[in-house]
């Protein structure tokens, strides 16, 4: 079975929904990107807070750089709701 999104015929049907489709792409690279810097972010601050685990330095950079990771991918769970930051549309009246 074919996924809707992918057949040609419910593409043809709903040529609307095509922009959706293409801002889909872009979004979805966006969201790889703030993925990958999350987890290099989130990494670096694991391994910083083990080194300086027992040591007399200051490991707040860690903690700084793990706070920042978490907003990173707060960001980019934001970037999974597309319609949070639309305006809700007024319903029509009908007469």
């Amino acid at each position: 079975m074919q996924n809707n999104d992918n057949d040609i015929l419910e593409r043809l049907k709903h040529p609307e929904r095509e922009p959706e489709r293409r801002r889909t792409g872009r979004n979805l690279f966006l969201r790889n990107v703030l993925n990958a810097v999350f987890m290099i972010m989130a990494v670096a601050a694991m391994v910083g807070i083990a080194v300086n685990w027992d040591s007399r330095e200051d490991a707040m950079w860690c903690y700084i750089l793990g706070l920042l990771a978490v907003v990173v991918k707060m960001a980019e769970a934001l970037l999974r709701m597309p319609d949070l930051l639309k305006k809700p549309q007024q319903p029509r009246k009908r007469y």
